[in-house]
């Protein structure tokens, strides 16, 4: 069983139903030349960082992502935590990590990049942030002629000088924290890490997501020992880890790696719902927490991670909201048409403006607006109230929000526009 302190750092309340989450880095990338500039003119240039950010949090909610990260678009998860730039006694040369003197961190190492990631994050979301494990950390270090003795004596130090402060800052920013763990599958398990981490987390008061990437088979025993709240695991890797999580009574509830990071093949919601069925028939739905890749997602075309969300976001609603019903025909009779009068939509391709205008039945315009933007010229529609109220008006509305969509992707991608005609956008016939 696990260490009992789960009561002291209850999981934040939500439904029985898992929520969506990702495991922390997405696929977009910042050119080093933007990155060079930024640091050789920081009162002058903007960080591009900033940009990456945004874009990762906006993909993560639009393909229904509950609780976001950052995306870790600044850098690896290894050398985020390990900058010389912010943390005392560490110089890079290329690849390598070298530890030059006694640890001491300099500066917040993530707190900036949380912060800008959390303006973009609906109140009505929450936000999972991970931090790279000490013995992670120690591991990617070369330690000869250091003051340091051992990989074990670097893991405590990193533990106390880098990971706790960190921790202890972002705290206050998250719904959860992750200690991202892959080397407690690739290597037999050192039983120091339990007291490493029995001081790391001691007094936290947000709950702790371990994630362990890989097939955690023959290390899920000592994983439970730890003190943490959900152990978010790979269960596309080995069927046999279904099998042990299966056996075994712990107190942690269990995040479900679902869609693979290794492979660039989307997996179909048919294959992640059969998965996600699978794991809840042998652990029973209320030990499940989240639903989220197999590890993250950096390796990936974006794309790819953007759709592998989606899916798994659709197969998790599929599992325990059940199917979606099939949608009825929206097509009117004239006798359902809004009173009020009826939308001409056109695409104005030289002035690359979208003009809108609501007529009377006798074809006098009451209302014309143009943007190229559909959503400024929804919000010009609903203020102006010019339709009614009925419910003939309401699908009125739903009717000009899907042309003005259709309009804006036309004017955008440079094809033609027809009011009530499908796009032909190129490549297509």
């Amino acid at each position: 069983m696990g260490l009992g302190l789960q009561e002291k750092r209850s999981p934040k309340k939500q439904s029985k139903i898992p929520s969506t989450t990702v495991i922390g880095s997405y696929p977009i990338f910042v050119s080093d030349e933007l990155v060079k500039q930024f640091k050789e003119f920081p009162d002058e240039v903007d960080d591009p960082v900033k940009t990456s950010i945004e874009l990762a949090v906006r993909d993560f909610i639009s393909a229904g992502i509950e609780y976001p990260s950052t995306g870790q678009t600044r850098d690896s998860f290894i050398r985020l935590f390990l900058d010389p730039e912010k943390v005392e006694g560490i110089a890079t040369n290329g690849s390598e990590i070298a530890i030059t003197g006694k640890l001491s961190r300099k500066a917040n190492l993530r707190l900036d990049d949380v912060t800008r990631a959390k303006e973009f994050v609906p109140s009505y979301y929450g936000f999972k942030e991970p931090v790279t494990d000490p013995y992670t950390l120690a591991r990617n270090c070369r330690i000869q002629g250091s003051v340091y003795s051992d990989v074990k004596e670097l893991t405590f130090d990193i533990a106390k000088e880098i990971v706790r402060p960190e921790l202890e800052s972002l705290q206050l920013l998250v719904d959860y924290l992750q200690l991202d763990a892959p080397y407690f599958s690739f290597e037999p398990f050192r039983d120091y890490n339990h007291l490493v981490y029995e001081e790391l987390l001691s007094d936290l008061k947000v709950p702790v997501v371990l994630h362990v990437c890989g097939d955690s088979f023959s290390v899920f025993k000592e994983l439970t020992q730890l003190n943490v709240d959900i152990l978010s695991l790979d269960f596309t890797f080995s069927d046999r880890l279904l099998d042990e999580v299966a056996a075994r009574n712990f107190d942690q509830t269990i995040g479900l790696g679902c869609v693979s990071t290794g492979n660039p093949l989307v997996e179909s919601v048919r294959t992640i719902t059969g998965l996600i069925q699978r794991v809840s028939k042998r652990l029973g739905e209320d030990k499940i927490h989240f639903i989220h890749p197999a590890c993250g997602e950096r390796n990936l075309p974006r794309d790819v991670a953007y759709q592998k969300n989606v899916n798994l976001t659709l197969a998790r609603n599929e599992v325990f909201f059940g199917a979606p019903q099939a949608a009825r025909s929206v097509s009117l009779s004239e006798s359902e048409y809004d009173p009020n009068g009826y939308f001409l939509i056109h695409v104005d391709p030289q002035a690359q403006q979208i003009v809108v205008s609501f007529n009377s039945y006798d074809h006098t315009p009451k209302f014309r607006f143009q943007s190229a933007n559909g959503e400024k010229l929804i919000a010009a529609i609903v203020d102006s109230k010019i339709i009614s109220s009925t419910e003939h008006g309401k699908r009125h509305l739903g009717y000009v929000g899907y042309e003005l969509g259709k309009a804006e992707t036309a004017l955008k991608n440079r094809v033609p526009y027809r009011q009530d005609k499908p796009l032909t956008l190129p490549g297509t016939y």
